[in-house]
């Protein structure tokens, strides 16, 4: 197994090389929700008791704790690196040959999903994505022999997918929960809930506590469910599109050749073919890991393409409207990963017979070596606009023509931070007490720097304070209202007139425009302009009343959670390794 898992990382290293391409360079990725910093500060908004719905906890706590000790862009890199490395390593681990885990790690690291949640910048995802594998296998473990090292690792892949945040860990619980207990070859480790679910639950309360106790109640905006439906990005509709992996709801973050018939079609015909490989042999059918990742796979899919079905959109919109927690389920289309990893595994046995095969016919090892090669390059050759930085994308369109393209750039390339930026930051870490307004008053960006690529604004990560935008996510056909009672009020105060009444009364003292911006209405005097860096400009509202938000002992609740089980977790690893190296000596 552990050449196995080498070939995987090695494998999932070269796929980084290729995918990121000019991203490597030293620099920042700024697209859609990719968002890094060079140092993020440890806030009440990154540690997830700031009030607001807690959706980057605690992966953006890992990232800030990291970035006080290197720079941000080089915690970018790693991680996005990372995210290859460990599929590729932990779903090669899988297979049973060198080759097929060489095609196992390539179908992993290499497909519509990975494509896609890059391009809309979800890292975190990605990092859940990654672990899966490792929670499967060591799910399999547990259940075969519940040893004391066993449980140890497993608990350990569990508090590392809960890092990952939220996403990650109901995929890897759902992965979990199926292997341990589908019926297969062994019997389901049913007794094994008893510690699981408890400290599954300590782990990942960083999250699903705040959301609780801390974050707006209410009903979520129907717009929202019905926006982040999974989409058809093939000619063969929703389902065809996420049986090959993709399906995201947005068309920015398609790739062209998805869209062309032949190409969706193959994908497809070779999907089917990767899974029947995998059901082939009679030991992978009664695998408990096999038929547990089947069984999460067909629930993922099922979750992913519910709006598709009649009836289903309703339900899904009920769902995420009225259930507590059920805005999990917004942006269906995630839980097929679990379904990609399945036909990675596929994609491995296809090759593993593919070789058998031709080395009992006799056919020449060098011919062998070359089909194998080319079955095992079909997640490169459906997908190319996967490679060197994803393609080049439409950054600027004419503005008397919506389908003339001007300007096109890299989906993803590493870009510095002016010193504007800097500068201005530096200015509002080191001012007085009081929240930041940023205008125009939009959700995301374009900056000249960057290529125009569409960004989620920056200075909520930028500046160690409470940083308030518009949080309404405009989409092409409606707008999705945000979640925010502040920037609601401020947004009704733009059309009011009222404006500086209501930012003070926000707690808003200091007031940020970005004059390189499309500009949103008419601002009305925003009080004492006392700085001006490039294209910025900071205005002073003077002092005001410091806003009291949540307080208290309980809502460390579950940040203390996560801080037991991370040091439970390595300190139980510690002893299991240490353990296992005086055994050796022995």
């Amino acid at each position: 197994m552990r050449q196995r898992r080498w070939i995987g990382a090695i494998v999932g290293l070269l796929t980084a090389a290729a995918v990121l391409g000019p991203a490597l360079k030293p620099g920042y990725l700024l697209f859609y929700d990719m968002v890094f910093v060079p140092r993020l500060g440890l806030s009440d908004r990154t540690l997830g008791i700031d009030g607001s719905v807690p959706r980057a906890v605690p992966n953006d706590l890992v990232v800030a704790l990291a970035s006080h000790v290197v720079p941000g862009w080089v915690v970018q890199h790693v991680l996005l690196v990372l995210v290859f490395v460990g599929a590729g390593a932990g779903t090669a681990a899988l297979a049973r040959t060198p080759w097929g885990a060489a095609g196992a790690a390539l179908a992993a690291t290499w497909n519509p999903w990975v494509a896609q949640r890059l391009a809309i910048g979800h890292w975190g995802f990605l990092l859940g994505y990654a672990c899966l594998p490792f929670i499967a296998y060591a799910a399999r473990q547990l259940r075969a022999d519940p040893s004391r090292a066993a449980r140890i690792r497993l608990g350990t892949w569990i508090v590392v997918v809960a890092l990952t945040g939220s996403t990650g860990a109901i995929l890897a619980a759902l992965v979990l929960l199926a292997v341990l207990l589908v019926p297969a070859a062994t019997r389901p480790a049913w007794r094994e809930l008893r510690w699981i679910v408890p400290a599954f639950l300590v782990a990942n309360a960083a999250w699903w506590w705040p959301f609780l106790t801390l974050a707006p109640s209410g009903d979520a905006d129907p717009a929202g469910a019905q926006a982040f439906m999974a989409r058809p990005d093939t000619p063969l509709g929703v389902w065809g599109s996420l049986l090959s992996g993709g399906g995201i709801w947005g068309q920015a973050w398609w790739f062209g050749s998805r869209q062309v018939l032949a190409v969706a079609v193959l994908t497809l015909v070779v999907v089917a073919v990767c899974v029947l490989a995998l059901l082939r042999r009679p030991e992978d059918r009664s695998d408990p890991l096999v038929r547990g990742l089947l069984v999460a796979a067909v629930i993922g899919l099922g979750i992913a393409g519910a709006s598709a079905v009649p009836g289903g959109e309703q339900a899904v919109t009920w769902v995420i409207t009225h259930v507590p927690g059920g805005g999990l389920i917004r942006d269906a289309q995630k839980f097929a990963a679990v379904w990609m990893i399945v036909v990675a595994l596929g994609a491995g046995r296809l090759i593993e017979w593919l070789v058998t095969s031709g080395r009992r016919t006799g056919v020449p090892t060098l011919a062998v070596a070359l089909v194998a090669a080319a079955v095992a390059l079909w997640p490169v050759a459906t997908l190319p606009g996967m490679a060197w930085g994803g393609g080049r994308t439409c950054t600027v369109r004419s503005s008397t023509d919506p389908q003339q393209c001007i300007h096109t750039a890299p989906r993803w390339a590493a870009v510095q931070y002016p010193d504007s930026f800097l500068a201005m930051a530096d200015r509002l870490n080191g001012s007085a007490p009081g929240s930041v307004a940023v205008f125009p008053w939009t959700l995301y960006r374009k900056y000249a720097w960057n290529a125009d690529r569409t960004v989620l604004d920056p200075w909520q990560r930028l500046v160690d304070r409470q940083v308030l935008v518009n949080d309404d996510l405009p989409l092409s056909d409606r707008v999705v209202r945000g979640e925010s009672a502040a920037s609601a009020a401020i947004g009704s105060a733009l059309a009011s007139g009222d404006l500086v009444a209501v930012l003070r009364a926000q707690g808003v003292r200091w007031v940020l425009v970005q004059t390189d911006q499309p500009a949103v209405g008419r601002l009305p005097e925003l009080g004492t302009p006392i700085a001006a860096e490039g294209h910025l400009r900071l205005y002073d509202l003077g002092q005001v009343a410091t806003r009291v938000g949540a307080s208290g002992w309980w809502r460390w609740v579950g940040l203390a959670g996560l801080t037991i089980a991370v040091v439970l977790a390595a300190a139980a690893s510690i002893l299991r390794v240490g353990g296992s190296v005086g055994r050796a000596r022995m």
